[in-house]
């Protein structure tokens, strides 16, 4: 059997992903059909180079309709329909096509596999299945003005199944989304949809547009009415509603009522890593790092146990991983911390947190050499993911780390022209020829609009140009700029009356210490008295975490208690607990447990540390109360 298949697609003003799409997939199906709605950019100019069945059609604010009229081009057995901002893996496709062969028609419709890069880098991972293949026989269309789904065109009943077939999806990162108004958009059509039909489907949906927004609690009630209007559990919406109603609970803070649906849920979907992971994000985000670290280890240690994936696949691996290396460098366990973000990298060489907190670790302990080595013997570069490396040597100040890789530039030579202007804003070494043309006042803007350059490299680099009286016109364009000219006041001890922009000096202050310039980080604190309260607390944190334990300790005796957050209060009970000053690390503690009572680290402290009876009793009281289910908390029950 040969079966052909024909590509539909509908665009508009996508030439930043179509390319990628088409080089995908063109030469791998029969036929490729694409639908314009009204681009006004190079989309069709690229669409033009795979096909010549392109047309043009007036957007109605319907997706069904312009799906519809795609298939009515299309000549193939079969049609599959791909968005701009999809892409698929070749032999995956051939897999997909053998069984589709293997099927001989017995199947009208198919699902497929829609994995969604999302977050800001596309780091975290969310699954769901779309059916995108359909028998290209007349009988079958697209309804529903939005989250289109396929029918019989006079109503009769279709047989689907699911695909060997994943699609990978991009365009809910959220760069993505904010520029092509996704969530406006997706919302107008929802709300149209649902005066003409209210069911369970349209609830969940919508509730996914006001979580994308931040609306939680509206959220919460769009999802609950699809959860109460389903029609069986089996529907995969309706697992991923439940995942939903629980991170929007998390959002709320409502953490035992999140506690609540897992523990109600976790029968209905065996094998749900996701549930045991959210059982440990809740311990996570309340401080219960014990409680933490079992739920993600249960999930890591037992992988062929948890093997249901219902919406977010990176939560079986590499968000536990992360977790517990988030956990142990907290607890300044490093070697514990750098084990577990090597094996979110071993899953995910893009993870740039991870990267950047294993540069950060490994700065505080080993040579520039040594961290090469490190990078070197564990292959983590490649062209790929060097920017992410190069970010974090860059934070440190040691852009020496990055140079000998920067062979897997990709023919870049921009990025070595940054590294070598960094190195040279940091000391100053370099042939001030090679980076040149990157001296013009808006080309640093925009480097330090990327965070390539930051303001201390500024305040570095205008000095040095006035050392070797270069490049006049940026230092003229330094001079203007009240940041960098306030920043000079500063750190030259300069008389400074006011500073409008504490974030200049916290911002500059914590740079300075990751770069280990005390020196330039003493001038700035003379100038501490400029700081209200609220902003001298931040100093004090920075220095506490940077290990000037004492300074930061002097600095959070001179403001005041109602500015402190949870970590200030943990920093000073530390403190006094090392200085053996016990008795009142307790007060503190008990000070603190008033204000924070949803912090289970303060309640750990009073349990932990010899204290009388009555507030030990209390404290047990209290904590089972408040952490429903704790495993922590079980050695305390009666």
């Amino acid at each position: 059997m040969n079966l052909k298949v024909s590509l539909c697609m509908i665009v508009k003003n996508e030439e930043n992903v179509l390319d990628r799409c088409l080089a995908s997939v063109a030469h791998l199906v029969d036929e490729v059909i694409i639908v314009d709605t009204g681009s006004t950019d190079k989309t069709k100019e690229i669409a033009s180079k795979y096909t010549s069945k392109l047309y043009d059609f007036e957007w109605v604010n319907d997706f069904s309709a312009a799906r519809n009229y795609a298939a009515e081009h299309a000549t193939g057995d079969w049609i599959l329909v791909l968005d701009a901002d999809e892409f698929i893996d070749e032999e995956n496709y051939r897999e997909f096509l053998n069984g589709l062969e293997e099927d001989n028609g017995e199947f009208d419709t198919y699902g497929v596999k829609i994995i969604n890069f999302t977050g800001l880098y596309g780091e975290k991972l969310v699954q769901n299945y779309h059916d995108r293949v359909y028998k290209n026989n007349k009988e079958i269309a697209y309804y529903r003005a939005i989250h289109e789904q396929l029918k019989g065109v006079d109503g009769q009943s279709i047989n689907g199944s699911i695909a060997k077939l994943s699609v990978f999806h991009s365009g809910y990162m959220n760069q993505t989304v904010a520029e092509k108004g996704k969530n406006e958009r997706n919302k107008d059509l929802l709300d149209k949809e649902m005066q003409e039909s209210n069911n369970a489907f349209d609830y969940f949906n919508l509730g996914n547009e006001y979580y994308s927004q931040g609306e939680f609690e509206e959220a919460l009630k769009a999802y609950t009415n699809a959860y109460n209007l389903k029609s069986s559990y089996q529907l995969s919406w309706v697992a991923s509603t439940v995942i939903q109603i629980i991170s929007v609970l998390i959002q709320l803070k409502r953490y035992n009522d999140a506690v609540n649906v897992i523990d109600d849920s976790i029968e209905l979907y065996p094998g749900s890593f996701e549930m045991i992971f959210l059982k440990g994000e809740i311990s996570f985000v309340r401080g219960q790092y014990d409680d933490a670290k079992y739920y993600f280890e249960e999930i890591i240690n037992n992988s062929e146990k948890y093997n249901h994936t219902i919406l977010r696949p990176d939560l079986k691996d590499q968000m536990p991983h992360r977790r517990l290396g988030d956990i142990y460098n907290y607890e300044k366990v490093y070697d514990k911390a750098i084990y577990h973000y090597m094996n979110v990298l071993n899953i995910n060489k893009l993870d740039s947190d991870s990267i950047i907190k294993i540069i950060f670790i490994l700065n505080k302990f080993h040579t520039e050499d040594e961290i090469i080595q490190f990078i070197e013997r564990n292959d983590l570069i490649n062209k790929n993911n060097l920017s992410y490396y190069m970010t974090g040597c860059f934070d440190i100040g040691k852009p020496n780390i990055i140079e000998p890789f920067l062979k897997h530039n990709n023919g870049d030579e921009l990025l070595e022209k940054i590294y070598k202007l960094k190195n040279y804003c940091l000391t100053g070494t370099g042939n001030i020829e090679e980076f040149n043309d990157l001296l013009n006042p808006k080309l640093v803007e925009r480097l330090n609009q990327k965070q390539l350059l930051n303001i201390i490299d500024l305040y570095l680099l205008r000095n040095r140009l006035l050392e070797g009286n270069q490049a006049p016109l940026l230092i003229t364009a330094f001079d203007k700029d009240e940041h960098v000219s306030m920043l000079v006041k500063l750190l030259n001890n300069l008389t400074v009356e006011k500073l409008d922009e504490a974030e200049l000096f916290l911002g500059s202050l914590q740079i300075l210490m990751n770069y280990k310039k005390y020196d330039l980080a003493s001038n700035l604190l003379n100038n501490k008295e400029l700081l209200t309260d609220s902003a001298l607390v931040k100093v004090a944190a920075i220095l506490y975490e940077n290990d000037f334990k004492g300074e930061g300790l002097q600095l959070y005796n001179a403001c005041d208690w109602d500015v402190y957050t949870e970590q200030d209060f943990l920093n000073i009970i530390n403190g006094l607990f090392e200085t053996e000053n016990d008795q009142n690390a307790i007060e503190f503690t008990k000070y603190a447990n008033l204000l924070f009572e949803n912090d289970f680290r303060f309640y750990k402290i009073l349990l932990e540390n010899p204290i009388d009876d009555h507030l030990f009793n209390t404290t047990v009281k209290k904590a089972l109360e408040t952490f429903k289910g704790s495993l922590y908390l079980e050695k305390y029950l009666l």
